[in-house]
């Protein structure tokens, strides 16, 4: 879409556009704008969303996930933390999923169900903890879960 109206722009470029600054991304309009832009990504541009995902987590959204969702009780603001955290999980990337395991963002979202009573972020842990247990079979990585 952004291409559409920008024309040719490089990659590097569009990233910039699409990502909030590290030190913003977990302010409220920071995870805002990154909720929209990853929605607003078309479902064929897979790719270019797997690479918008892959700089998601290397500003350490796994390692803050479970600080930010539990200092800010707004729910609009844990909808759309829960939401990239969707997409991370379903990435599918095996060091990211031992990543959400290994963090306790895993355990902390199972807890968190146990209490949660908003409908769309439970969809989105839902998503997340399906996207883990899924990773094509493999369940060693969550049997100290259980």
């Amino acid at each position: 879409l952004l291409n559409k109206y920008l024309g040719s722009i490089e990659e590097s470029e569009l990233l910039q556009l699409l990502l909030p600054p590290t030190n913003e991304m977990f302010t409220e309009g920071g995870i805002v704008k990154l909720t929209s832009n990853i929605k607003a990504i078309p479902v064929r541009e897979k790719e270019f969303r797997k690479q918008v995902i892959r700089e998601v987590v290397s500003a350490n959204f796994i390692s803050k996930f479970i600080e930010q969702y539990d200092s800010n009780t707004e729910e609009v603001y844990r909808r759309n933390l829960t939401y990239v955290l969707s997409r991370v999980a379903y990435l599918g990337d095996k060091a990211v999923i031992s990543s959400l395991v290994k963090s306790g963002v895993i355990k902390h979202l199972i807890t968190t169900c146990e209490h949660c009573t908003d409908s769309e972020v439970m969809c989105n842990i839902s998503v997340t903890l399906s996207s883990v247990v899924y990773d094509n079979g493999d369940l060693s990585h969550v049997d100290h879960l259980v």
